[in-house]
């Protein structure tokens, strides 16, 4: 994933970030210059490489801001992760609870997604999203779901690190962690 970037003459790029939490997760990759804001974008027909820097101009955006992900959406999973890991996990052991005669199938991925359901609320909570409001659309980043609190960190420090960079740049820009 090779994102070009491409500056116009006199302009002159202030920071340009590659945010890699995880080999599995695609990295998120971001630039600001004095002139422009770079989002990474994917051509969806290409040859070769599909993955290329979108440029905003300054004067089509409106804010850059750090906003507060609902969670909302998680919590409704981890009810269903519960509920469902409960019930296969009794629905397996009723037949060892009874003394059935007979060779009995007891698996530990029932009581994983019970676990799984228990903990995801812990995980999702404080997750920060970048938003740059521009004239025609929206655009948002939602950083993957990460556990360890170095990765967490390494989000949170690249979210003010690009905030810094639109003040720098003169952008409006809004921080919801610092109103709360």
């Amino acid at each position: 994933m090779a994102y070009e970037l491409k500056l116009e003459p006199n302009e002159t790029l202030i920071s340009r970030w590659t945010l890699r939490v995880s080999e599995k997760v695609k990295p998120f990759c971001f630039a600001v210059s004095n002139r422009a804001i770079y989002w990474p974008s994917k051509k969806w027909i290409a040859l070769k490489d599909p993955y290329f820097f979108n440029r905003i101009r300054h004067n089509h955006i409106s804010s850059v801001s750090i906003q507060r992900l609902s969670p909302y959406p998680w919590w409704i999973l981890a009810a269903l992760m519960i509920a469902g890991g409960l019930f296969v996990s009794i629905l397996m052991m009723v037949p060892v609870f009874r003394h059935e005669p007979g060779s009995h199938h007891i698996s530990g991925k029932p009581f994983g997604i019970l676990a799984g359901g228990i903990l995801m609320p812990f995980v999702v909570r404080g997750r920060y999203g970048l938003r740059i409001s521009t004239v025609e659309k929206s655009l948002s980043w939602k950083p993957p779901l990460v556990v360890d609190r170095a990765s967490k960190e390494k989000i949170m420090a690249t979210l003010d690190q690009i905030l810094t960079a639109a003040k720098q740049a003169g952008l409006r820009t809004f921080d919801e962690r610092l109103s709360r």
